[in-house]
């Protein structure tokens, strides 16, 4: 069974495959969307190869159970929700997935190291979180 960081981390990859997949295949959507002229169809390509490939590493590094980039995804993915939220308009959305997925990683590793040091401070395994037998 995966971590709970790795959960967070399988979700926003395959969320993000799938929208690459669907703005490559209707790059059209995507246009009218975030409200983009017919000239900016090539960085709307160009975003879209990026989603597929977001969507394919980051279901990797998750079954690896890589935690150096469970955590290094956390600075880049706030910088990226805060410039889509600057941005305005639909790319709010895009803003509060991006950043929502980094509290969501952020908050799974902070518990994840909290059940871990509660684990070691009690020398027991049956230590988990709010649950202790004595």
């Amino acid at each position: 069974m995966p971590s709970p960081t790795a959960l967070t981390i399988y979700v926003f990859g395959i969320s993000s495959l799938a929208a690459g997949i669907v703005n490559l295949i209707n790059p059209s959507s995507a246009l009218s969307t975030f409200s983009l002229p017919f000239e900016a169809l090539p960085a709307v390509n160009g975003n879209s190869l990026a989603a597929i490939a977001m969507g394919i590493y980051y279901p990797l590094l998750a079954y690896q159970e890589n935690r150096a980039f469970f955590m290094f995804t956390i600075p880049m993915r706030c910088l990226t929700a805060t410039v889509f939220v600057r941005q305005g308009g639909n790319w709010k959305i895009a803003g509060l997935w991006e950043g929502g997925g980094a509290v969501l990683t952020m908050l799974a590793l902070v518990w994840e190291a909290w059940s871990a040091a509660a684990v070691g401070k009690h020398g027991n395994a049956e230590w988990k979180g709010n649950k202790r037998d004595d």
